[in-house]
């Protein structure tokens, strides 16, 4: 089945929600990186969470990345979004891998960032863009997310975003959701989405169960609430790197390092971050780059 988002909201408007299922898109972006087990699941997480965001942007020409920094072996991940359901990003360690966490299956995503930074950066189709940052408190990146919400706009949330993974190592499911609560929702409302939330699940073993997201969100998360989907939109990886865009990034060196590259190499080879796509470019294209600095 086709990875997707689904967005809504309840019948009486007191709640907003957001649900995806991304397995074959995080398969494919592990085997594209060749991901450890560690960071497929770290990139997993991230990627359903800016997809649910990226829906979420009014801007066509904008975007939402989320980004995390920290200490630890892996050092960070960058993924990036529109409202389409076009996603791309990289991890900047990929072979990472960590022991499961003591007594327990867990991958240690925790461990693996370390301590660090979780930036929320949105691209509403200007000039210029609005980054929310907070601290990595807990390195699960669905509870980061919550407390973001909370730190940063102000709007009370709950984010559960999950990748299963089989003994090979392979992606068996992931997928993720989001609730926000609209202002002056009644108490009743928050105890009875609590209550369903308390008795939910992880997300990906009922999604293993061969439960739809709909369902999911429907029957469980916001069971007895009346829902109107809004949104349903299909996600893909779509990088966007051209062979003129990476001949561009070559302006980026400076002129030594271009004069140590024409002096020393027949040609040199640029590879994409975001999808691992290698272009090759001559000493003439060297030559000519060096002549404008």
């Amino acid at each position: 089945m086709a990875d997707k988002i689904i967005r809504g909201i309840t019948e009486d408007k007191y709640i907003r929600f957001f649900i995806v299922d991304s397995t074959e898109l995080t398969k494919e972006v592990s085997e594209m990186h060749n991901l450890s087990m560690t960071n497929t699941v770290l990139f997993g997480r991230m990627l359903n969470g800016v997809l649910m965001l990226g829906v979420d942007n009014k801007a066509d020409a904008g975007s939402i990345t989320i980004k995390v920094k920290g200490d630890g072996p892996v050092k960070g991940a960058v993924v990036t979004a529109n409202n389409k359901g076009d996603v791309k990003g990289y991890v900047y360690n990929p072979q990472v891998e960590l022991p499961l966490t003591e007594g327990r299956r867990d991958f240690n995503v925790k461990e693996a960032l370390g301590k660090g930074m979780l930036s929320v950066i949105k691209d509403v189709g200007m000039k210029t863009t609005y980054t929310g940052q907070v601290e990595l408190v807990y390195g699960t990146i669905a509870q980061d997310l919550t407390y973001y919400f909370a730190q940063s706009e102000q709007i009370p949330s709950s984010v559960g975003l999950g990748v299963l993974i089989n003994p090979d190592g392979s992606v068996l499911q992931s997928g993720g959701f989001m609730i926000q609560l609209m202002p002056d929702t009644p108490e009743e409302v928050i105890v009875k989405i609590e209550n369903n939330l308390a008795k939910f699940p992880n997300m990906t073993d009922v999604m293993d169960m061969g439960y739809s997201i709909k369902k999911i969100i429907s029957e469980m998360i916001l069971k007895d609430f009346d829902l109107k989907f809004t949104d349903e939109v299909s996600a893909q990886y779509k990088c966007g790197c051209t062979e003129l865009k990476m001949k561009q990034s070559l302006n980026l060196l400076n002129k030594e390092e271009l004069e140590d590259i024409y002096n020393n190499e027949e040609a040199v080879e640029v590879k994409c971050h975001y999808c691992n796509k290698s272009y090759n470019f001559d000493k003439e294209i060297i030559k000519n780059i060096l002549d404008k600095k």
